[in-house]
């Protein structure tokens, strides 16, 4: 087609030309560049085309436009501001559209010329800038435009889904980084120290005759678990490697994980699934097993693996393959032999061959090495073929590996290994170690002592809150398979001379021989009694009257919380308020109670002797006396929370902070629960030694037996200063006129002196004595263990009972004439029976007392 040919066209023509334009789907629209051209660059631009050429263009740009202005007119006819305000959802969104629609038109009328030049270009790009007029050359020309443009946009969609895949990829792997990561940081690292080795515990009391700890009771691991370690060092090459080569060659190569073997193990995993397999083997390596044995996680879930795998990438961080190979082969479990459940390599090889682990053969190495994976399916001596199929396997992997030769190989496959097991194994080897023999020749009493006892107990509940258990009992259990040695302070002598007064039912009160409603055992009182010295060393301990049956059982003296009685008001009231000046050894109060309302709905408190006497007297004749009104009177000036701080604070006495914040626990001992017979002996220890704290222990020292150790550490300990010494020194001279001339004469010793406070419950349904000599610090209590403590003990008198009990001995081996004495104090100074200060000459009465220097004098007089 020539440039004639298009000159000489007529409308006609043009009309044709946009028709068959139109019916290919507008193409003039569709072929517009994606990006508008700046005006910039339209200025640049010089359009190559004849004036005949431009003629054609102009008359099909214009026929266009005029289709538009055509669209215009009809889309103006229903502008949203001619129409009625809508009535529905459907015609508010016609609104919208109407909207866009006007804004769009005011958009194309501004880039209508633009638009024009654009089209031009198009038509000139489409065409090569001659436009043909033929009308088969025109359609060839676009269906080759409409092939081209719909390879470009299935190029582009082919291009934009790889995009949208590669971003979701980026996004999904973000995401689980982000996961990994957060998961390895919450992961719980793990120590070599975790990994327990079950030693024997041991037991050990002081002999006062020799002055020598002697062995008094020994705790072997529970349920036959032999655990024996041995030193790497020791083990031949070939006895190490044997345990690598089969359970992770690439042990010294890898970081804690095997990813070539885990991959493998879940590709094996998933081919047993689809049933195109049968074998299976496992991907942990020997870091993954220790630390699964170690922490007991054997959940079957994803979540565990990811913890383990995590678990080990740390832990290869912080120690040698060596340490990590010496503590596998000393945990992992290699089965039972003759009922005992052996652990670590050393006991398994003195269990299967007798001998240590240190000289075993290649051949005996490879069979120890088969047993990990399955322990009681490759036992040797169940499972003798099994095994020494596995051993083979092992043997060649380990000259696969070069860690044996090839005539080595072959001996070993063809060594015959006798077990312990094997019939005339123990003619051959007369002199073969047995697991039994890890034992030495000490054997526990059948009953243990209390002191044994009470010291088990207390070491348990040290271990669980150390290493934070859930109880007691598990605490015992660690105690039992965690190699420990634990040095008592119990004394000997003075323990059998309790064992002796407890097992004696005629040192306590009558059974209730007439309350045929409850067993007889329950029928017959029960006691405790702790005894220590003043920095809390627990010397002696009464857990129960009648003869010790059985290990571990009812401990009253550390079991039994039990209410105090009277015994609670020095480490309470008086205390509180002679410590803080609040009270003199002469203060005079009068003997009433707390109005109603006050502390009860009545008034209260009342005297266990009855009705309050509403007489004046002085504070150290309410406390030797065991007046209850004047406790009530102290806390009800200076509050209950002050008092229960310096009990629980200072001298640290078991109290319930909710129930034993009121007037009764506080004032009379009618606690919730109550402190044990240790707790509250320790209690009343600032009041014999100058005014210091010491906890209460039985246990002087305890050593770890792997390392020599000192865990606990009571021989040389400093004292907590809980109260001032004046007031220990005067606190302890009113718990002396209690014993002198109050309720507690029958506890009153002839070889040294004793200060002490006695304790009844209501009722007399428990009664309890605290006795300080300058050696010893006790306490003892009586009650029934039946129900709520519903039985009298009629005409007991506590202080008697400890005296027989204990007092004698207390007396027979004094060695202290007397209390601390303090510089500070004034001594036997009179006071003025008017107003209880302290006296001046002009004072009347002649009765004397102890008060600190602060303590005012008399200025009435």
């Amino acid at each position: 087609m020539d440039d004639k040919k298009i000159n000489s066209s007529n409308d006609d023509y043009i009309d044709k030309l946009i028709s068959e334009i139109e019916d290919t789907g507008d193409i003039l629209d569709t072929i517009q560049p994606e990006e508008p051209v700046s005006e910039s660059e339209e200025t640049e631009q010089n359009i190559d085309s004849t004036s005949d050429n431009e003629s054609i263009i102009d008359s099909i740009i214009e026929d266009t436009h005029a289709s538009d202005e055509k669209k215009e007119e009809i889309k103006s006819s229903d502008k949203p501001d001619q129409r009625e305000p809508a009535v529905s959802f459907r015609e508010r969104l016609n609104d919208i559209k109407n909207e866009i629609v006007e804004q769009y038109k005011e958009i194309y009328s501004d880039y209508a010329e633009e638009r024009k030049i654009r089209k031009r270009e198009s038509i000139k790009e489409f065409y090569g800038g001659k436009p043909p007029a033929d009308k088969k050359a025109r359609a060839l020309y676009i269906s080759m435009y409409a092939v081209k443009k719909f390879f470009s946009i299935l190029g582009t969609s082919i291009f934009s889904i790889f995009l949208i895949f590669v971003l979701t990829g980026t996004i999904v792997g973000t995401t689980i980084t982000v996961y990994l990561l957060s998961f390895m940081d919450s992961t719980t690292s793990v120590v070599l120290k975790d990994f327990q080795q079950s030693f024997a515990s041991y037991i050990y009391q002081m002999n006062k005759e020799t002055e020598e700890y002697e062995l008094v009771y020994k705790a072997t691991p529970a349920s036959h678990d032999i655990k024996l370690a041995t030193d790497l060092e020791k083990l031949h090459d070939y006895t190490k490697f044997a345990f690598v080569s089969i359970e992770d060659e690439r042990f010294y190569s890898h970081e804690g994980v095997d990813f070539k073997r885990t991959g493998a193990a879940v590709v094996n995993l998933v081919l047993n699934k689809l049933g195109v397999s049968k074998s299976y083997f496992g991907g942990s390596t020997i870091t993954q097993q220790l630390i699964k044995t170690v922490t007991g996680d054997d959940e079957d879930t994803w979540e565990r693996k990811m913890r383990e795998i995590f678990t080990a990438m740390k832990f290869e961080k912080n120690y040698t393959k060596d340490d990590i190979l010496s503590a596998y082969l000393n945990e992992i479990y290699f089965s039972e032999i003759d009922g005992y459940h052996m652990y670590g390599i050393e006991a398994a090889s003195i269990g299967y061959f007798g001998k240590p682990a240190e000289e075993l053969t290649i051949a005996e190495s490879a069979m120890l090495a088969s047993i990990p994976k399955s322990p009681n399916y490759y036992n040797p001596a169940k499972n003798f073929e099994e095994n020494k199929e596995r051993k083979n396997i092992c043997l060649y992997k380990m000259f696969e590996l070069g860690v044996i030769s090839a005539d080595e190989y072959e001996q070993a496959v063809d060594e015959q290994v006798m077990l312990t097991t094997t019939p005339g194994f123990k003619e051959s080897h007369p002199n073969y170690m047995k697991l039994t023999e890890s034992d030495d020749d000490f054997k526990n009493p059948e009953t243990n002592s209390w002191p044994v006892d009470t010291a088990i107990f207390e070491f348990g509940d040290y271990l669980k809150d150390t290493y934070e258990l859930e109880t007691r009992d598990d605490g015992i259990a660690m105690f039992n398979s965690g190699g420990y040695k634990i040095y008592l302070s119990a004394d000997t002598e003075l323990q059998a001379h309790l064992d002796e007064t407890f097992s004696d039912w005629t040192y306590f009160p009558e059974d209730l021989s007439d309350a045929y409603d409850y067993p007889e055992d329950d029928r017959r009182v029960q006691a405790a009694l702790a005894v220590m010295d003043y920095e809390g060393h627990i010397l002696g301990i009464g857990g129960q009257i009648g003869k010790k049956e059985g290990n571990l059982g009812w401990n009253n003296a550390y079991r039994s919380h039990r209410q105090p009685g009277s015994t609670i008001k020095p480490v309470t009231t008086y205390g509180y308020a002679l410590e803080n000046d609040l009270i003199t050894w002469s203060t005079y109060f009068y003997d009433k109670p707390l109005a109603a309302g006050v502390a009860m709905e009545e008034e209260w408190p009342m005297n266990y002797d009855g009705y309050p006497s509403m007489e004046r007297q002085p504070v150290y004749y309410f406390l030797k006396q065991s007046i209850n009104t004047l406790p009530a009177q102290i806390v009800n000036l200076y509050g209950k929370q002050a008092v229960f701080d310096f009990a629980t604070k200072n001298l640290h006495l078991d109290l319930d902070p909710v129930m034993d914040l009121d007037y009764s626990p506080l004032c009379v001992g009618g606690t919730s629960t109550g402190p044990t017979v240790i707790n509250l002996a320790n209690a009343y220890i600032p009041y014999g030694n100058g005014g210091k704290y010491y906890k209460a222990s039985i246990i002087s020292k305890v050593v770890d037996c792997k390392t020599d150790e000192v865990i606990i550490d009571n021989e040389n300990r400093v004292g907590e200063q809980a109260v001032s010494e004046e007031t220990a020194y005067i606190m302890n001279k009113m718990l002396q006129k209690v014993i002198t001339d109050g309720t507690g004469t029958a506890a009153q010793l002839w070889n040294t002196v004793v200060a002490g406070k006695t304790g009844t419950t209501e009722d007399w349904r428990d009664i309890t004595f605290v006795g300080l000599t300058p050696d010893y610090v006790s306490a003892l209590w009586v009650g029934y263990p039946v129900g709520m403590n519903r039985w009298a003990i009629e005409d007991a008198n506590s202080a008697r009972i400890w005296k027989n009990v204990f007092g004698t001995y207390a007396n027979e081996h004094a060695e202290k004439s007397d209390f601390p004495d303090c510089d500070t104090v004034l001594k036997q100074v009179r006071y003025c029976s008017y107003t209880g200060l302290i006296a001046t000459s002009r004072c009347p009465g002649g009765n004397v007392g102890y008060y600190k220097p602060t303590d005012a004098y008399c200025s009435y007089h």
